[in-house]
């Protein structure tokens, strides 16, 4: 695929991740901008999600990589490999003809290399990508760990991006006003009077992740009964509609009045300004959560199976999660816990589960269970200094 080289400098961010994924790569690319505002700063990411970052300031071009189409490529090649090649070819095509100074891929897989190669230029620079490839490597094995032990680490995974890119966490989350975009006429009245507004994820991006459709009808029936003038809206993909329709089906008719379906009705933009209208989310480790953190509400996580929050928690300060005490399935779920916290109660634990809050401080995102426990910090300085011994010199300095 021929480039052609840009007089200014430029560098692409590769993150072809889901959403939540995407939402938590901010920092790493808010950082990069903060330490190099000279460099123009471009991101390949999911097509679907590029409205995401529409709404980031600052960023150059958005590339919209179509996976979807490549898996169906992938299943046609074996049939036809010389045709799948050339619209393969033009695809590649029609992304550009720009290539750049440097190139962070995030996405330890092939198609992420392969994107690498294609954006990356080719000329002089390339000791400089060795640089930067060398220093991702220790953050890519580290990830690689993680995954693979599932240990005692508490470098939120988007720390561990900013550092694979080679810049400090700012000590802040990101935020971003939603576009201002119209959402469906039936959901235009969300956030337009006074209330407890809570908008509800009712999926997971991994089925083990899911909570089930009976136990947050449970937790609508409990929250709207002790508050008032509470009002749940329901949020998910087009293909958790059905889980949507489910709780609605065993909730009493009476109570549909204060529940808005917007399940599979709105787009990425529509999405984040259905969030910002909330003042919280509530949900498991799913991109909805994260996303609604960007544009200012509070979360409330229910973090169970493989997920673990001091990876992939809440990015920012002042947000809650119920962490399960086993990777099993929870068989009790913390409702009435978590309705007490958000109706202003002291948040408390509940059986089977521990609860934490997000902090901010100068290695990134951590999260807090009130012990007061010291080693938390140190444990976090000593995977900075072992995968990025250069950046903690300067945090030091």
């Amino acid at each position: 695929m021929p480039h052609e080289e840009s007089p200014e400098h430029r560098d692409l961010v590769i993150q072809m991740a889901r959403l939540g994924d995407l939402v938590q790569t901010l920092p790493a690319i808010e950082a990069l901008q903060e330490a190099s505002p000279e460099r123009r700063l471009d991101v390949l990411c999911a097509a679907p999600l590029t409205g995401v970052l529409a709404a980031v300031r600052d960023i150059g071009r958005v590339i919209p990589w179509d996976g979807a189409q490549w898996r169906t490529w992938a299943t046609r090649w074996q049939e036809n490999p010389a045709a799948t090649l050339q619209v393969m070819r033009h695809y590649l095509a029609s992304l550009g003809d720009t290539t750049y100074e440097q190139v962070y891929p995030l996405n330890q897989h092939a198609r992420s290399h392969l994107m690498t190669q294609l954006f990356l230029r080719h000329s002089s620079h390339e000791q400089e990508q060795d640089r930067i490839e060398a220093r991702m490597r220790p953050w890519a094995q580290h990830l690689r760990q993680v995954a693979r032990e599932r240990g005692a680490n508490r470098v939120h995974l988007a720390d561990a991006w900013c550092g694979m890119c080679g810049v400090r966490p700012r000590g802040q989350a990101p935020f971003c006003v939603p576009p201002a975009v119209e959402l469906p006429e039936d959901l235009a009245g969300i956030g337009e009077h006074h209330g407890r507004w809570v908008a509800l994820v009712t999926g997971a991006g991994e089925s083990d992740r899911c909570v089930t459709p009976a136990v947050w009808s449970q937790w609508i029936c409990e929250f709207l009964a002790q508050t008032q003038d509470g009002q749940v809206v329901l949020i998910g993909s087009g293909t958790e509609r059905e889980a949507a329709q489910a709780i609605l089906d065993s909730l009493p008719t009476l109570l549909h009045g204060r529940i808005w379906d917007g399940t599979g009705r709105t787009n990425i933009s529509q999405l984040m300004r259905v969030l910002h209208k909330c003042h919280w989310v509530i949900g498991a480790d799913t991109g909805p959560l994260h996303l609604g953190t960007l544009v200012g509400t509070r979360a409330l996580g229910w973090y169970f199976s493989r997920a673990r929050l001091h990876e992939t928690g809440p990015y920012g300060e002042g947000h809650w999660v119920y962490q399960h005490a086993t990777q099993a399935q929870p068989q009790r779920w913390p409702i009435l816990e978590s309705i007490a916290l958000m109706c202003g109660d002291q948040g408390r634990s509940g059986t089977d589960w521990t609860l934490w809050r997000s902090r901010m401080d100068r290695w990134g995102a951590y999260f807090d269970d009130g012990s007061g426990n010291a080693t938390v910090e140190s444990s976090r300085a000593e995977i900075w200094r072992a995968c990025a011994p250069a950046l903690c010199e300067t945090m030091a300095a």
